[in-house]
């Protein structure tokens, strides 16, 4: 009995493993590869920690990689590669398992097949805080009627799971557009279609390929598309080219457009970040309502050619958060280009200099190459005096009590009457 109760637990309860691997087992030639990766990871997965090996050989593939909700999601573009069998590695991934910090190469086996893609997305999720678009390249030699809708994130694709059948979720109407062979056409998405802070997909698909691409939108919304997230950060990306062994300042916002005054909010950052970059703070206390709190980032590069993706996510107490798209670019004996095609020149050739950390700029201020410029006077920040006055007070009002003290008991001791010498008639 006890042994056909566990053959039956092992039969319906679902394995639980450390990491999980969502992904086709086969993708046609030239398909978009779309994955997501789930676990307890130690350290984020970027682009840059994934490979492709044919054989024992390295496959060129550039991966995208991002985490959304706890889980990351990955795409990479397959155009020219052959067809045949191909291992994806996740390299020197850090996750836990049962408690214990595991280090190793993680890997999932793919092949191309000999068919052929009818056509190709150019991003494979989307983390957005507004309107949006997706690109879809026909890559066939007639036109192409590309469907799409949005779905639920419990809606899968035909041909899913036994328990897919009993919590199949809802789907919009259906959108038809029609792509020339070798045209790439762009298909503009509505933020206010989507449930915000939620995980939804965008089906795509004709007679032969379907993509699924997940869309998280990162901002609620008013009837009239007005984003009243309580925080958010402005810009809400940057991409910042430097040379080697460079050093740069970038100036965002974490704004509070929310009706209530938010307190104790932390800033994290992604861990491919970590080595790049550093904070003027990492705890803001008080953001109130219709306020902003600026802050400074100072990125560093290395001293090798690379491109580094990551977010920088403020939390707060009660579970809200914001987050702002970070890329770094790392290029040899770059030089940075203003608006106009000048050299963006350096503080000193602009006459200012850099306020260091605790001071303020008395005046306006300028980028330059080298950081954010004051082109008036770098002063120490005011500090609220508050707690100065309430101790000089105290100091005075301790004093005076002393004072008083021993001059009224100096005054008692003067008026004590000496009986001694009143009995000898000394007066």
């Amino acid at each position: 009995m006890k042994i056909g109760v566990f053959l039956f637990l092992l039969l319906i309860v679902p394995s639980v493993y450390a990491v999980e691997f969502d992904m086709k087992s086969s993708f046609d030639k030239d398909e978009t590869l779309l994955a997501k990766i789930s676990g307890n990871f130690f350290e984020s997965i970027s682009g840059e920690d994934i490979t492709v090996y044919r054989g024992g050989t390295r496959i060129p593939v550039a991966f995208s990689a991002r985490e959304i909700d706890n889980d990351f999601y990955i795409y990479a573009q397959l155009l020219g590669k052959s067809s045949g069998n191909y291992t994806l590695f996740v390299e020197n991934a850090k996750y836990y398992q049962s408690g214990v910090l595991i280090e190793e190469d993680l890997s999932k086996n793919f092949m191309i097949s000999e068919n052929s893609s009818d056509f190709k997305i150019n991003q494979g999720y989307i983390y957005s805080d507004g309107d949006f678009f997706v690109e879809v390249e026909n890559l066939k030699d007639s036109e192409i009627a590309v469907d799409y809708k949005i779905i639920n994130e419990s809606e899968k694709s035909s041909g899913g799971g036994f328990f897919d059948f009993f919590f199949s979720g809802s789907s919009t109407s259906s959108n038809l557009v029609k792509v020339k062979s070798g045209e790439t056409k762009k298909i503009n998405f509505n933020a206010e279609d989507f449930t915000p802070l939620t995980i939804q997909k965008i089906k795509f698909s004709t007679e032969n390929t379907a993509y699924e691409i997940p869309v998280f939108i990162a901002s609620n919304f008013t009837a009239n598309g007005t984003a009243i997230q309580g925080i958010n950060f402005e810009p809400s990306e940057l991409n910042v080219t430097m040379s080697f062994n460079s050093s740069t300042t970038r100036i965002v916002y974490l704004s509070n457009r929310g009706e209530n005054d938010l307190e104790n909010i932390t800033l994290l950052f992604s861990d491919s970040l970590s080595p790049y970059i550093s904070a003027s703070t990492k705890n803001v206390s008080l953001l109130s309502k219709n306020s902003n709190e600026r802050i400074e980032l100072e990125f560093s590069s290395a001293n090798v050619e690379r491109t580094i993706e990551g977010q920088i996510r403020a939390k707060t107490q009660d579970n809200q958060y914001a987050y702002i798209a970070i890329f770094l670019n790392f290029v040899k004996s770059y030089v940075s280009i203003n608006e106009s095609g000048g050299l963006i020149p350096s503080c000193l050739e602009l006459n200012g200099e850099i306020c260091s950390q605790g001071q303020a700029c008395e005046g306006g201020t300028q980028d330059a190459n080298d950081g954010v410029c004051c082109l008036g006077v770098c002063s120490e920040k005011i500090t609220n005096s508050y707690g100065k006055y309430i101790g000089w007070g105290l100091i005075a009002l301790i004093f005076f009590a002393v004072i008083y003290f021993y001059f009224r008991r100096y005054r008692r001791v003067r008026n004590v009457v000496n009986l001694l010498k009143i009995a000898k008639g000394i007066r």
